[in-house]
């Protein structure tokens, strides 16, 4: 004999060993035992839910000897054709295949013909939303005028497409997602009664993948199963249905630690594990909003894990502000839709892990604000009042502003502002970069990659060292290229174009551009960062904010 798969084999046969559907299987049971039949019904819900089954389980309770019951015996001849799907009076169709008028004619004129033994024909119409609008017509007809012996039951994983002349004509029944804790109770079961030990993890890998789907929980399982040949294991579940989940926590802890190198090794040891990176990106997705629910209070009810497992997680979650989690799960959140689309995900994936490794916790307003009052107090008791401060300094022939960057992406700063007027080249495309940055923000971060490395005869070139050359191909579509040169323009007016090359950035060995940006500008900003320091009162403001000097711009005196 041959095998059958657990989907099968341990498919419900009765509405008492329906999972997960309890308001669908007591108002079916009451409708029966009330003999309140309908003449049409309407399932709805994702894959694997139970429409199909309960449609049969419902075919057998009207049309079993000893019926209409709720409970049907399993043992006439009806219950057994049915059971077995070769019952002349339950009529399967796959509306998928059958989307024409003329099989709902051919149905018309079948349908009037009383059943060969059954108390009803039933006809069963799974995907029903693929019928053609003219057979939606046809099939008006009879679900306005039925005869008394047919019953129709429609299945669909997409109700919104029934028209609505069908939908009112039925009684539906939207199946929901079943839940984690009742899959795992399910596999539980099956498992005793086949004989096979599964630890509590292993069948929390499974309950998870199979997204509130019995029948993808079934599937999966008798997959893991001839992997493993009997006993489960936490490792091979997780191998087997590449979720690399023992890695998260340790690659979450390089997060929180700030060891971005490490993150990035861990990163690279499940690329050459074979594990899918897009699952990995959508578990490391998924433990950040489980830090977050714990860190708020919620407990199982909400987090689809092993009890003892959120008790790890609200353990790993103390000492983690709740604005970090939500920040974190913002940039992985990012770099999971990027990979959807990017030919190089795993790029993508690296430098999201750098800027969450080097993001920087947020400062409250009220902390901001009573830090500002401080910088303001000690103005008004006359600090550099001799000085005439009034928000600005002169350093060497420059003036700089003082600012604060209060409650931005990355932390609380000072920053040495300046305005346009620098005649260097390099000084100009931070410019253009942090314009783009504002519209397109991933184009931005394609081009801070790059580096001015020369500007002949109108021609501005921008080099990419090593990896990062791979966003060339990125930046030169021409949309992206006519925007970019678009808002060069508004910084050197007099550029033709704009051309990107690959190059190896190692000081002394580039384009002279690029080494006179090295030698006389990098060095000159530096001193001017110095003598930013050495004024009193600024020193004094970025102490107060715990900031620290990130920018400093030149611009002409007025």
């Amino acid at each position: 004999m041959s095998y059958k798969v657990l989907a099968r084999k341990w498919r419900p046969k009765s509405f008492q060993e329906l999972t997960g559907q309890e308001h669908v299987s007591k108002t079916l049971v009451n409708a029966i035992q009330a003999n309140r039949i309908a003449h049409a019904y309407l399932f709805s819900g994702v894959r694997g839910v139970g429409k199909t089954t309960v449609a049969r389980i419902l075919a057998k309770s009207l049309n079993c000897a000893e019926g209409p019951t709720p409970t049907p015996c399993m043992k006439c001849q009806s219950c057994l054709e049915i059971t077995g799907g070769f019952s002349v009076d339950v009529i399967e169709i796959d509306g998928a295949s059958n989307t024409g008028v003329d099989n709902v004619r051919e149905l018309q004129e079948k349908a009037q013909y009383m059943p060969f033994s059954g108390r009803h024909k039933i006809y069963i119409i799974d995907e029903v939303h693929m019928l053609s609008t003219p057979a939606f017509n046809a099939l008006l007809k009879i679900l306005e005028e039925p005869p008394p012996h047919i019953v129709f039951i429609f299945a669909t994983t997409e109700p919104h497409k029934i028209p609505a002349t069908i939908h009112s004509r039925c009684q539906h029944f939207p199946f929901r997602r079943i839940s984690y804790r009742e899959i795992v109770e399910r596999l539980h079961y099956i498992l005793q009664e086949e004989g096979i030990t599964a630890s509590e993890d292993a069948l929390s890998f499974i309950a998870r993948a199979s997204d509130g789907s019995m029948r993808d929980a079934l599937s999966l399982l008798d997959q893991v199963i001839a992997y493993t040949g009997g006993n489960l294991s936490e490792g091979d579940v997780s191998w087997i249905l590449g979720l690399a989940d023992h890695m998260i926590t340790p690659f979450f802890s390089c997060i929180v630690n700030k060891d971005s190198a490490k993150a990035l090794s861990l990163l690279k040891d499940v690329v050459d594990g074979g594990y899918d990176l897009k699952q990995f990106c959508a578990n490391v997705v998924e433990h950040i909003r489980n830090l977050t629910l714990v860190k708020l209070g919620m407990g199982q009810g909400v987090i689809d894990l092993p009890e003892d497992r959120i008790k790890e997680i609200a353990g790993d979650a103390e000492g983690i502000p709740a604005e970090d989690l939500q920040r974190l799960f913002g940039i992985f959140s990012k770099v999971l839709e990027e990979i959807k689309w990017f030919s190089y995900p795993r790029f993508s994936f690296e430098m999201a892990i750098i800027k969450a490794a080097n993001m920087r916790s947020i400062v409250g307003i009220d902390e901001i604000l009573g830090k500002l009052a401080a910088v303001e107090k000690r103005l008004e008791n006359g600090h550099n009042e001799d000085e005439g401060f009034s928000g600005e300094k002169v350093v060497g022939n420059q003036r700089v502003e003082g600012a604060v960057e209060s409650a931005s992406e990355d932390s609380t700063k000072a920053i040495v502002v300046a305005t346009e007027g620098s005649s260097d080249i390099s000084a100009l495309w931070h410019n253009i970069v942090t314009d783009i940055n504002g519209s397109k923000p991933s184009l931005g971060s394609y081009l801070e990659q790059g580096l001015p490395v020369g500007y002949d005869n109108g021609i501005l070139t921008i080099g990419f060292n090593g990896g990062a050359s791979v966003f060339i191909d990125l930046i030169e579509r021409k949309e992206s290229k006519e925007f970019i040169l678009k808002m060069v323009k508004k910084h050197i007016p007099d550029v033709a174009g704009i051309k990107f090359t690959t190059t190896v950035i190692n000081k002394g060995s580039h384009s002279p551009a690029y080494n006179e940006y090295m030698v006389n500008t990098h060095e000159k900003r530096q001193q001017e960062i110095e003598d930013a320091f050495s004024e009193p009162i600024l020193k004094e403001a970025i102490d107060i904010l715990n900031g620290e000097l990130i920018e400093l711009r030149s611009r002409k005196d007025e």
